[in-house]
C-alpha cells in the first residue's frame, strides 16, 4: 500500500517483506519459503490484536450511549450519539467483510492448489455460520472443513499451534483456518503446509495469462480494495456539520472520484507526488464545504495507505500491481501479500473508528470504588413465586459525600424550576457515598422522588432520581377449623388476609355461595341462599407483580340453617318472676342468648295461657306486645300462679316466620 503514518513495528514489518520480495526475485531457497511462513504468522498474530483494540472502540459507543441515557441527556443529544454508534457500526460491518474477502481468496489458494475443481463461491458468507447461526452458511462451512480435512493440506505436528489441542469436539474443526467469535477468518499456521512451494496457483488465479486477460479474481481484488477505501471514507466524511453562526448546516459530502490512482507508487518522489495530489483535493473540498477540516487528516492517511497503484517496476519492466504481487510467487508469499493487505485494511479502520469517536464527547466521572449490588422490585415473596433479581456493579467516588433532596409521593417537584418547588415539604441527606436513608410511610404505596448532587469536571449538578415502595400492615389469623360454618340466609362476614399482596390486589372468590365486598372495614360477605346446600367454598387469589393470578387459599366451609332463638318475657324464659315486674312489661322478644351471632328475629304473634274463674283461657296477640286482655289477666294471676306464652311466632333475617317448639312458662312470686 501507499504509506502513511506507521508504527515502528508496522515499518519492521513492511521492511521485512519487502527484503523477502528482494530475496525471492534473486532465488528463492526452502529458507526463504519458510520465512514467507513466519512473516505470515507474524502479521496474523498482529491483525488479533488490531481486532481486539478495534473491538474495544466499539465497545466505547455503546458506554457512552448509555451513560448519557444513565445522567439523562435530552433526545437530541441520544439522537447525535446513536447516528455516531451507527457510523461505526457501518464501519466495522465494511472491514469486518473487505478482510473476509481477503481470507477467503487466501483460502481458495490455499485449497486449489491441491484440489483445483473448488470455486470461489463456495466460500460465500461462511463466517454467517458462527455470527448468525445461518443453515445453508453451516453446510458451506462444514463442506469446506471436511475437503480441507480429507486434503491433508497440513500436518498436525509438534510444531503446530493444533499440536495437543483439544478442539475435535467442534465440527468446524481443521488445520487450515478458523473463524472467531466477531465473524472475523483467520489463516492458521502455514509451517507444515504442504504446498508452500506451489507457483502456478497464485499465478493462475489471482494473475491470470497476460497483462491484457488478468485473472477474474484478481481484478476482483483490487476492485473490493478500490470500493472499500472510498465507501469507508464516505462512512466518516459524508455527515451534517455541527449548526454555525446563523444557523447554517453543511451536509459534507466528499467526492471520491476526485482522485486517481497512480501509475506507480514505487520511490519516495512518487509518493509525495502522490500525498501532494491528495492533500490539494482535500484543501479543494473544505474550500467547497464538502468535507469537515476535523476529518481531513483520517481522510489523507485512508487514502494513502489504501491506494494501490496500477503498476510496479519487475526486472525493468513495468508489471500491473496484481502481477507483481502473485506471478510466479510462491503460494506461502501470495498468502502474506493478502495478510499483509490485510493488516491495512484494520489499521485504516482503527483510524476512521477513532475519528468518530472523537465527534462523541461525553463527560466522564470520577470513581475510586466498585461494589456489587444486588436488588429487586420487592425482597419478599410467598411460597411457589419466583422474585427477578438483579445484580450489577455500582462505582462511585468514596471521597465525594452523598447529597440528596427529596420529596414523598410528590413527583411533580422533579418538573418545576429551582424557585417554584415545595420547600417545606423537601427533605434532605448528607452522609458518606453509598450510605442508607431511613425511609418509612404509612400502609399503601409510596414514591419518593428527587435530586442527587453529582460533580461534573468539579462542578455540582443535580440528576434526578425516583423509587417506588409500599407499605403493609404487620397482621397473623387464628381460626378454629371445626367452626368453619356458613349459615343459610345471612350474610356471613369474612375477613380475608394475604401477607405479601397489596389489599386492591386480592380478590376472595365463592362456589356455592355468593361473596361481596369488601366494605370500606376490609370485610366481605357471603350468602347461602339454598336451603339444601350441605357444603360451600371460599377461595382467595391475588394478582402478583407480572400480572398473573394466583391461588392463595381454597377452604371448605360446612352450611347449617340459623339456630333458632329463645323467647323471652321480662328477660325470663322461664323460672320466676315477681308479680309487680311481670306487670310492668308488656312485650315478647326473641334472641339467640349466648351465641355469638347478632341475628335479629322479631316476635309477629304469640299467646298466652292463664285460667279464669277455674277454667283455662287462651288470649292471643298478632304483634310483639301483650294486649289490653293479656295486661288485665296478668293482674288476676295469684302469688304462686303460673304465667305461660305459647305458639310465639318469630321473623328471621329470610323473612320467613317461624313457629318457636318451646314457650315460656314463668312461676310468679
Amino acid at each position: 500500500m501507499g504509506g502513511g503514518k506507521e508504527t515502528p513495528r508496522q515499518k519492521m514489518v513492511g521492511l521485512m517483506y519487502l527484503v523477502l520480495m528482494a530475496l525471492l526475485a534473486m532465488n528463492v531457497s526452502k529458507e526463504i519459503i519458510n520465512a514467507f511462513v513466519t512473516l505470515n504468522n507474524k502479521l496474523e498474530s498482529s491483525i488479533e490484536q488490531v481486532e481486539s483494540f478495534n473491538t474495544g472502540l466499539s465497545d466505547e459507543f455503546a458506554t457512552k450511549l448509555a451513560t448519557l441515557k444513565a445522567t439523562g441527556a435530552p433526545p437530541d443529544e441520544l439522537a447525535r450519539v446513536e447516528f455516531h454508534k451507527n457510523t461505526n457500526d457501518s464501519i466495522v460491518a465494511l472491514t469486518r467483510h473487505m478482510c473476509n474477502d481477503l481470507v477467503k481468496r487466501n483460502l481458495f489458494l490455499l485449497i486449489a492448489a491441491a484440489d483445483p475443481s473448488i470455486k470461489f463461491e463456495e466460500f460465500d458468507d461462511i463466517e454467517e455460520a458462527i455470527v448468525s447461526d445461518d443453515a445453508e452458511a453451516k453446510v458451506k462451512l462444514k463442506a469446506i472443513v471436511d475437503r480441507v480435512n480429507d486434503l491433508g493440506l497440513i500436518a498436525v505436528d509438534e510444531h503446530h499451534e493444533l499440536h495437543n489441542a483439544a478442539t475435535d469436539h467442534d465440527e468446524y474443526h481443521n488445520p487450515l483456518f478458523h473463524i472467531d467469535d466477531a465473524g472475523y477468518i483467520h489463516i492458521r499456521d502455514l509451517s507444515t503446509y504442504t504446498k508452500k512451494d506451489d507457483y502456478d496457483t497464485p499465478t493462475r488465479i489471482l494473475a491470470g495469462e497476460s497483462f491484457d486477460l488478468i485473472a477474474p479474481e484478481g481484478l476482483h481484488l483490487m476492485e473490493n480494495l478500490h470500493h472499500y477505501r472510498n465507501d469507508l471514507i464516505s462512512l466518516i466524511a459524508d455527515h451534517p456539520s455541527d449548526t454555525l453562526e446563523g444557523g447554517l448546516v453543511y451536509q459534507y459530502k466528499f467526492d471520491t472520484s476526485l482522485i486517481k490512482d497512480p501509475d506507480f507508487l514505487l520511490t519516495e518522489g512518487e509518493r509525495k507526488a502522490f500525498e501532494k495530489v491528495v492533500d490539494s483535493i482535500i484543501a479543494f473540498e473544505i474550500e467547497e464545504n464538502k468535507l469537515d477540516p476535523a476529518d481531513a487528516e483520517a481522510v489523507r492517511n485512508i487514502y494513502v495507505r489504501m491506494t494501490i497503484p496500477k503498476k510496479v517496476m519487475n526486472h525493468g519492466e513495468e508489471y500491473p500491481w496484481i502481477f507483481g504481487q502473485f506471478d510466479h510467487a510462491p503460494i506461502v508469499a501470495a498468502s502474506a501479500v493478502m495478510t499483509s493487505v490485510r493488516s491495512d485494511v484494520l489499521q485504516v479502520q482503527t483510524l476512521a473508528s477513532q475519528l468518530v469517536s472523537s465527534r462523541v464527547k461525553v463527560q466522564s466521572f470520577n470513581f475510586n470504588k466498585i461494589d456489587p449490588l444486588a436488588f429487586s422490585s420487592t425482597s419478599y415473596i410467598n411460597q411457589g413465586d419466583s422474585l427477578g433479581l438483579r445484580v450489577m456493579i455500582a462505582a462511585y467516588d468514596s471521597s465525594e459525600a452523598m447529597e440528596l433532596k427529596y420529596w414523598e409521593d410528590d413527583t411533580s417537584q422533579l418538573s418545576k424550576s429551582d424557585a417554584d418547588r415545595d420547600l417545606a415539604n423537601m427533605r434532605t441527606f448528607k452522609g458518606r457515598a453509598g450510605e442508607s436513608v431511613s425511609i418509612s410511610g404509612s400502609v399503601g404505596d409510596h414514591v419518593l422522588a428527587g435530586f442527587i448532587a453529582v460533580k461534573e469536571k468539579g462542578v455540582k449538578k443535580w440528576k434526578p432520581w425516583k423509587f417506588n415502595y409500599a407499605v403493609g400492615a404487620p397482621n397473623a389469623a387464628i381460626s378454629a377449623a371445626d367452626l368453619q360454618v356458613l349459615y343459610i340466609n345471612w350474610n356471613n362476614k369474612i375477613r380475608v388476609s394475604a401477607s405479601g399482596y397489596k389489599p386492591e390486589a386480592i380478590r376472595l372468590i365463592g362456589r356455592g355461595c355468593n361473596v361481596k365486598g369488601p366494605d370500606s372495614k376490609g370485610f366481605y360477605t357471603a350468602t347461602v341462599t339454598n336451603v339444601r346446600a350441605k357444603e360451600a367454598k371460599l377461595i382467595v387469589t391475588a394478582i402478583d407483580d407480572k400480572g398473573k393470578s394466583v391461588e392463595l387459599a381454597n377452604e371448605k366451609f360446612r352450611i347449617f340453617p340459623l339456630p333458632k332463638p329463645t323467647a323471652y318475657f321480662a328477660g325470663k324464659a322461664g323460672g320466676n318472676l315477681k308479680k309487680a315486674n311481670a306487670m310492668s312489661y308488656s312485650t315478647i322478644v326473641a334472641k339467640l342468648g349466648e351465641s355469638p351471632l347478632d341475628v335479629p328475629y322479631t316476635v309477629v304473634g304469640f299467646s298466652m295461657y292463664t285460667t279464669k274463674n277455674g277454667s283455662p283461657i287462651t288470649y292471643k296477640s298478632k304483634s310483639n306486645r301483650l294486649t289490653g286482655p293479656m295486661k288485665a289477666a296478668i293482674k288476676k294471676i295469684p302469688k304462686g300462679g303460673n304465667l305461660t306464652f305459647t305458639g310465639v311466632d318469630v321473623k328471621g333475617p329470610g323473612g320467613k316466620v317461624k313457629r318457636l317448639e318451646s314457650g315460656i312458662v314463668i312461676k310468679l312470686i
